[in-house]
């Protein structure tokens, strides 16, 4: 029920293997009978003026309005409130926590208010996560941090342990990256080869090893050289979602960073119209493509570009698309695509029927 979301969570704000039992707290705290339940975690927030933010949130849907990092501080950054009990408990950062909170309630609640009501009971597998959640809570600070895998297993461990693996595995990539990054830097670049020529690969095989002042990459002969000047300056220079339209269709295009799979927290908002599109045509679907920038290692760029398409597809599906309508491509040409490095950093979006 909130797989993918958790797994979003965890990939967006660097929580890791901690993304569970936070969510575990996190429900746990929402669903307390001892303090009135759904509908008393709800009102919380109406008290503090927040109610028509709660009220969008009811059933769900593409409407919800976000939530800031200072009104969930509001409600619930209390000394020895919810926040305090994360942080103290699984160790993360307070403004990590609280982001992840903020991203996760709107969706979390939207999914337990089917149809903008509040059900008489709660689905089993909600349960058993706020049961984890409730022993979190009351164990001691040590203890919790001590036992973010306990916390798992009761939530389901065999379920999550693939998971687990690939997130730390990818947090070991992240960081063998950015060391190897960082030593291409340090080498004066190369003279530019002939448009025939492969790239150089560096003698330390890290993705995407630009630096930020890279040149551009050189536009197509048969594009006029004006006109690529006017695209590289039309493109974000770093992590950026922007919607466009394909024969009046709603379609995305995602950036991202040298070296990271990290989707910009905007994607919720630039994809609402991708989303109702979606929802309102049964018979469409998601084709996302991943692209990388042509420096550093090729086949490191080639599963950069995969894992950045996955975690868009991720992203959609935490917006309520489900994983069926959704579709990876390789496109047919994914380096050096775009008028800049930073433009080749991308994952397309477009709807096929």
């Amino acid at each position: 029920m909130f797989d993918v979301l958790i797994r979003e969570a965890a990939a967006r704000f660097g929580l890791g293997d901690k993304a569970l039992p936070l969510a575990q707290m996190l429900l746990a705290y929402m669903t307390n009978r001892d303090t009135g339940g759904l509908a008393g975690f709800l009102e919380k927030f109406k008290v503090a003026g927040l109610g028509p933010i709660i009220q969008s949130w009811l059933g769900g849907g593409p409407s919800a309005q976000p939530i800031s990092n200072s009104q969930v501080e509001t409600v619930l950054g209390a000394s020895g409130g919810l926040l305090s009990m994360i942080t103290s408990r699984l160790g993360v950062n307070r403004d990590n926590a609280t982001s992840a909170i903020g991203y996760l309630l709107p969706a979390m609640v939207g999914r337990l208010t089917p149809g903008g009501s509040i059900p008489a009971a709660l689905p089993a597998e909600v349960t058993g996560l706020a049961a984890a959640g409730q022993r979190l809570l009351a164990a001691p600070a040590a203890a919790a941090v001590a036992a973010p895998a306990a916390a798992a297993s009761s939530g389901g461990a065999m379920k999550w342990l693939p998971w687990l693996v690939v997130a730390a595995a990818a947090l070991f990539g992240l960081s063998y990256c950015n060391k190897n990054r960082t030593a291409t830097e340090a080498t004066p670049p190369a003279a530019t080869a002939p448009a025939s020529a492969p790239a150089t690969v560096s003698s330390a095989p890290a993705p995407e090893a630009a630096s930020s002042s890279a040149a551009a990459v050189t536009a197509p002969a048969s594009e006029p050289a004006a006109a690529a000047s006017a695209a590289a300056a039309d493109e974000p220079a770093g992590s950026a979602v922007v919607s466009w339209m394909v024969d009046t269709v709603p379609a995305l295009k995602v950036y991202f960073d040298s070296g990271k799979t990290d989707v910009h927290g905007d994607f919720a908002a630039k994809s609402a119209d991708l989303v109702a599109y979606l929802k309102a045509n049964s018979d469409a679907k998601a084709v996302i493509s991943g692209f990388n920038d042509p420096t550093g290692n090729a086949a490191a760029n080639a599963e950069l570009s995969k894992n950045r398409a996955k975690a868009v597809q991720a992203a959609l599906e935490a917006q309520g698309i489900a994983h069926d309508r959704t579709v990876l491509e390789k496109p047919a040409e994914t380096s050096g695509t775009g008028a800049t490095n930073a433009a080749s950093r991308r994952v397309e979006v477009v709807v096929r029927k």
